[in-house]
């Protein structure tokens, strides 16, 4: 019974002032950091959020090995809990990646691994507004996500991240490959 014009969407929020980190602390804490997650240097991949198939961590995985042609000594940081974890695992065994692909369970604190992630990556398959995308977009890291929903909503493609085609592993990687290819466009997202 009200018109449009009296409805505002209000998205969920976080507190943006919370992931400014500053630049020489990140660099400072990031060798520790990386070496207290199992990772070790070059760029590293992220994504965190629970461990179920609507996230699309199938279609991550499936594009680390391209990511990996380009770039030997990329990681992929899977950082979550759920149903998914055996079966991630197993997927990376078979694609041959194991030794790139650094899984750990939830964590209370997200800059506890965002200082960490070089690109942070969403592929979810649906979204209604993805909370960690939020977190790592505050925290000023380049982000590629899966263009549905509430991502589409974050993101604008080429302007503060890209977005690829929901289930295209190939896309994924080929977003990936740009932005640790180009560093500089990395810093503008």
């Amino acid at each position: 019974g009200l018109s449009a014009a009296q409805i505002r969407l209000i998205y969920n929020g976080i507190d943006v002032d919370r992931f400014v980190v500053p630049a020489h602390a990140v660099q400072r804490d990031r060798y520790s950091l990386k070496r207290s997650l199992g990772l070790r240097e070059g760029p590293v991949v992220g994504i965190i959020g629970r461990l179920s198939d609507v996230k699309g961590h199938i279609y991550l995985l499936q594009a680390m090995p391209a990511v990996l042609r380009q770039f030997p000594q990329a990681q992929l940081l899977v950082v979550g809990e759920g149903p998914m974890r055996a079966r991630l695992v197993r997927l990376a065994r078979s694609l041959g990646i194991s030794a790139a692909c650094v899984f750990i369970p939830r964590i209370h604190d997200p800059l506890k691994a965002l200082p960490v992630i070089d690109i942070f990556a969403m592929p979810s398959l649906k979204e209604g507004l993805g909370l960690s995308l939020m977190e790592a977009m505050a925290a000023g890291l380049p982000c590629v996500g899966s263009d549905i929903g509430g991502i589409r909503n974050l993101i604008k493609h080429g302007e503060n991240g890209l977005l690829v085609p929901v289930e295209d592993s190939a896309g994924l990687a080929a977003a990936v490959i740009s932005l640790l290819d180009d560093e500089k466009k990395a810093r503008q997202l």
